[in-house]
């Protein structure tokens, strides 16, 4: 038997890695495993960025949970980074994904779709395949208007999953609907998530409560509908409890008032 909260995630970043960026002001001592454990989440991706990280301790923590996954950079040029993820599996059954982030965004010239083929993206998938690991990939709203369909769905088609963000609130205010309706016409027979943003870092301001509440709404019903496998919270790294975020606070509120429901 399923719940709520069982299909949420949280995309999980180093303690603190986001302050004083993106006009977030607030220090956060919230670790990924405990910020999935406060917003109320049974599944964390560990998405270290640039940082340094002891992957074998973190995922030992991640084992408090139902699932996890890893993001993984630069396996174009580094290859044995797919592999050490393979390799993390045989220690950690619960590790079920392994994610390429900001896949189509200019902004990552160095790991996003302009250094793959979807042939090298294929080996990549039968190698974590073959060691029991989906391959997901972030597709963000804008990529939408930066590139045609017919190039993200040749690169779409070479993943098991595919999770949509809204990098500017403005655009879950304005075109929420237009956007998930995209999604799921170039994901047909993808295994599917919705990530939800606790801070507006395209306005680099705070999110507003009214439009975290609206999307984890508008998701629970996809949940039920079978239409997501789940949503991802970000992040930990904007839990600040000694003078918390409006936004996120709501949205810890909403999963303490709902995370319990029984889907299956």
């Amino acid at each position: 038997m399923k719940k709520l909260r069982d299909y949420f995630w949280i995309w999980g970043h180093p303690t603190n890695c986001l302050y004083n960026g993106f006009g977030i002001t607030k220090e956060s001592d919230m670790a990924p495993v405990a910020g999935t454990k406060y917003l109320g989440a049974k599944n964390v991706f560990l998405v270290p960025m640039s940082y340094p990280v002891d992957k074998i301790e973190e995922s030992k923590l991640a084992t408090e949970l139902n699932e996890f996954g890893w993001s993984i950079n630069f396996a174009h040029s580094e290859p044995e980074n797919v592999t050490e993820i393979c390799d993390l599996k045989k220690q950690f059954p619960t590790l079920t994904k392994a994610a390429w982030d900001d896949f189509f965004s200019p902004g990552n010239p160095k790991n996003n779709y302009t250094n793959y083929t979807p042939e090298l993206l294929a080996k990549f998938r039968e190698q974590l395949h073959e060691a029991g690991i989906e391959m997901w990939m972030v597709l963000y709203t804008e990529n939408f208007r930066e590139l045609d369909i017919v190039t993200i769905q040749k690169f779409v088609n070479e993943f098991d999953g595919i999770s949509l963000w809204f990098w500017n609130e403005q655009e879950v205010i304005d075109d929420y609907e237009y956007y998930v309706d995209l999604f799921f016409h170039i994901t047909k027979n993808k295994k599917r998530m919705i990530g939800c943003y606790l801070f507006d870092f395209g306005a680099e301001q705070p999110a507003t409560s009214k439009a975290v509440i609206y999307q984890l709404e508008r998701e629970r019903e996809m949940i039920r509908e079978g239409l997501i496998e789940g949503v991802i919270l970000h992040t930990n790294a904007v839990v600040a409890k000694e003078d918390p975020y409006e936004a996120v606070e709501a949205g810890k509120e909403w999963m303490m008032a709902n995370g319990d429901e029984i889907i299956e």
